[in-house]
């Protein structure tokens, strides 16, 4: 049974990234407690999709075509919100850009914007958001960092450098929003079977089969009752904490990996 985190009914939350996969998830668990969602993207179409599902569904959404790699947008996205509902009381940063190419390879201006859209984004929700969450009185922030913020693989360093200082960040901003009443976590996801995710080779499907313990990559709404968890008041001296959600997977040394990875 899906029972409803009462509590949260009346609060406002924007979520980054919410047209799809673990984004939309949050913004539809929340949006079934009673939060009124914002879903924030630059995807309009299945944006508006996302927000019609919540609408029929019993919630309450809207859609804001924002760009969190443009620090204008971002500060009009919580000034906005604001107007509209009087109030911020959640921010989850989510929204996600990054590419697979070595430090030699990868052009300055990528660098640039991969670390724009998925760590600074996060300083400037707390630069806007925090002044909004102390009016209310406290506030929830949840960053969405990566198992690859905790190790690295092959050609990703932005992504892997933009996980790993949303990590930090997180730490600093609980410090800096503690006594403002604000909590600022991060989750480690592993594997999620997002929509981008759909096509995997046989190969490597059994590869993940074989790799994390529960025998199989995560789904959004696993990752979406994470966050619901750490912004209720059942988290409520949780704070400066990265929670890893990732089936096991990096719980593992070496030699088990090595095993395993013996595929057919």
């Amino acid at each position: 049974m899906n029972l409803p985190f009462v509590e949260l009914k009346g609060q406002v939350a924007i979520i980054t990234g919410a047209a799809q996969g673990i984004g939309q998830g949050c913004a539809e668990l929340l949006a079934s407690d009673g939060v009124t969602v914002v879903v924030a993207d630059i995807a309009e179409a299945e944006g508006q999709q996302a927000v019609k599902q919540i609408h029929e569904a019993g919630g309450k959404a809207i859609f804001s075509s924002t760009d969190v790699g443009k620090h204008e947008e971002i500060q009009g996205l919580v000034a906005d919100t604001v107007a509209q509902f009087g109030r911020l009381d959640i921010v989850i940063n989510n929204a996600y850009w990054s590419t697979r190419k070595s430090v030699v390879d990868l052009p300055e201006e990528e660098w640039d914007k991969g670390m724009n859209v998925m760590l600074k984004s996060a300083y400037l929700f707390g630069k806007y958001g925090f002044p909004e969450m102390k009016k209310v009185g406290k506030g929830a922030m949840v960053n969405i960092a990566s198992v690859h913020g905790l190790a690295a693989i092959s050609d990703y360093p932005v992504y892997a450098a933009a996980k790993a200082g949303l990590i930090n960040l997180t730490r600093q901003m609980a410090v800096d929003g503690g006594p403002l009443g604000i909590r600022v976590n991060a989750i480690c996801p592993g594997w999620i079977q997002n929509r981008g995710h759909a096509t995997l080779s046989e190969r490597r499907a059994k590869i993940v089969k074989k790799v994390y313990p529960l025998g199989r990559g995560g789904f959004p709404r696993e990752i979406a009752t994470a966050v619901r968890f750490l912004v209720s008041e059942q988290a409520s001296f949780i704070t400066g904490h990265a929670l890893v959600v990732d089936g096991g997977m990096t719980a593992q040394l070496q030699d088990s990996v090595s095993d395993l990875l013996v595929v057919d």
